[in-house]
């Protein structure tokens, strides 16, 4: 007859999330979609507004090459966009291991930070002294790219965030609450020496008239003389 299989192990039950790093990865999450699609959509709208005519990223391309950077920012804010919903729905759903996904978002973001930023200073340096003005692009971008800094740098962080353990009459307070850590008093076992023979050295009982080892007679005077050395 076949034996039945053991049955498979239980899995162990993941530990619940706390509430303060759940607010939190919620509020950089948040924050990092957010500013991704500020920037994606700030390619689409005019970055400067030169003598009365709105200038977006294709007509500053066509000036100068170098405004490509534009482009390339809007590319970053799509990665972080796809980058933060995978982390998002890792946490809140699948709950798998994050792994180095908030490291490369937080690398992600930098790099579109500095393509914005790039990109202002290029267009300050082209276009300076005269009434040009920055338009709504420019504008989205900047915020954008402090979003997604600071989304994805609060993700980074409190994605490895453990619960701190508990040092000191805290510590010791969770664990005398558990039943493990629950122990009775004992008094101390009180030790006693019992009297031996004088001759031989025979461990003795109380009452005892004789050795039952050599025979030699005992009387009360060798017990007590015994018990007291």
């Amino acid at each position: 007859m076949k034996k039945a299989a053991p049955p498979a192990p239980k899995p162990a039950p993941r530990r619940e999330m706390p509430l303060v790093q759940r607010d939190a990865l919620m509020a950089g999450g948040t924050f990092a979609i957010v500013g991704a699609l500020l920037m994606l959509l700030s390619a689409f709208l005019p970055w400067l507004r030169s003598n009365g005519q709105d200038l977006n990223s294709l007509d500053l391309v066509g000036e100068d090459p170098v405004f490509a950077l534009i482009f390339a920012a809007a590319a970053t804010g799509a990665a972080l966009l796809a980058l933060t919903s995978v982390t998002m729905l890792r946490v809140f759903r699948t709950r798998s291991p994050l792994g180095r996904i908030p490291l490369y978002q937080a690398i992600v973001a930098m790099a579109g930070s500095l393509l914005v930023i790039a990109t202002v200073l290029f267009m300050q340096q082209e276009y300076y002294g005269g009434e040009d003005l920055y338009g709504a692009g420019a504008f989205l971008g900047v915020v954008g790219a402090i979003l997604v800094m600071a989304g994805s740098l609060l993700i980074h962080l409190m994605s490895g965030h453990r619960q701190k353990q508990p040092t000191g009459f805290q510590a010791l307070a969770e664990r005398s609450m558990k039943p493990q850590g629950r122990k009775e008093w004992k008094p101390p076992e009180v030790s006693v020496k019992l009297p031996t023979c004088p001759t031989c050295g025979e461990g003795l009982q109380p009452g005892w008239k004789a050795c039952p080892n050599c025979g030699r007679a005992l009387i009360t005077g060798d017990m007590e003389e015994r018990e007291t050395l």
